[in-house]
């Protein structure tokens, strides 16, 4: 078996959106000397495991009803033909059946409540792309991306290590759910035209071109927010200096939106990958300086 055909369908790229939310939870911790290692391991493999798993189904999916035709963004490998339809459906009940094995560590350790979210998040990595009413074709899409790789993922680590939630939580959560929205919002943004010769009627072709670009800047915007009302909630004033210093970023990024056409927005995305990454980057700093 060629291994990179799945490393490239896995979108390697994109992986930083599954693991930033559980590292920034450590972030916020009330003693990060705490942490259990094991625990945060299986976290951070279960995570990766659930997001290479959606995109695996994302490229099944979308090559079977056709909306890969056209494609601005980087080739698919079914649609290339480097993988078959068969191989794909293997390698997803595979990382599946490996992913809830994982799981079981981390159900033990959390109860009930971390079963529902694993097996959820399996579920809708499925109707994500997949069946009559799958979320990314009807504008859905941004709503399971915002709950699961932003609120439920930092919840979620946050609960492992604690037994607890709090609203620190919650607004952490939320601003690396915009984010996630945003690398959401630079694809559809670069393929709405395809998406929209196909029916495949993400948030962005809702709204339509030029408000999709609106959207996008408010989803900057609430990201923001949420980190001012995280620092309010923690006490730590040097977060909020700290993030302003990614503003830059975030202000081209803003620009790639506006201006660039879709063919050109692509290195949008490793842009936003930076703001995501820089995060738990600034959260540690943030309480230690």
């Amino acid at each position: 078996m060629k291994i990179y055909p799945w490393i490239r369908a896995a979108r390697i790229k994109t992986l930083v959106a599954s693991i930033v939310p559980i590292l920034s939870s450590i972030a916020i911790l009330p003693n990060i000397k705490q942490v259990n290692i094991t625990i945060l391991a299986l976290t951070i493999s279960a995570a990766l495991i659930i997001q290479i798993v959606t995109n695996y189904i994302n490229d099944l999916f979308d090559f079977i009803k056709g909306a890969d035709r056209n494609r601005v963004g980087p080739t698919r490998m079914l649609q290339s033909g480097l993988i078959n339809e068969n191989e794909m459906k293997r390698m997803i009940i595979s990382l599946t059946i490996i992913g809830i094995i994982l799981g079981i560590p981390l159900a033990i350790q959390g109860g009930w409540i971390i079963v529902f979210i694993g097996l959820s998040s399996f579920l809708f990595a499925y109707l994500y792309t997949a069946g009559p009413f799958a979320l990314a074709y009807n504008g859905l899409g941004d709503i399971f991306v915002f709950i699961y790789f932003g609120i439920i993922a930092v919840c979620g680590t946050y609960y492992l290590q604690t037994g607890t939630f709090n609203l620190s939580c919650f607004y952490l959560g939320a601003s690396i759910g915009c984010k996630n929205i945003l690398l959401l919002v630079i694809n559809n943004l670069r393929d709405y035209e395809n998406d929209k010769n196909v029916n495949k009627n993400t948030l962005i072709v809702k709204l339509g071109y030029s408000s999709g670009k609106i959207y996008g800047l408010f989803i900057i915007i609430m990201s923001y927010c949420m980190i001012l009302l995280l620092s309010f909630t923690i006490d730590n004033s040097k977060l909020l200096f700290l993030i302003a210093l990614t503003s830059p970023l975030a202000l081209n990024i803003t620009y790639d939106i506006f201006l660039k056409k879709p063919s050109n927005i692509n290195p949008a995305l490793g842009k936003v990958s930076v703001l995501l990454i820089l995060d738990p980057f600034i959260l540690f700093v943030s309480r230690i300086i």
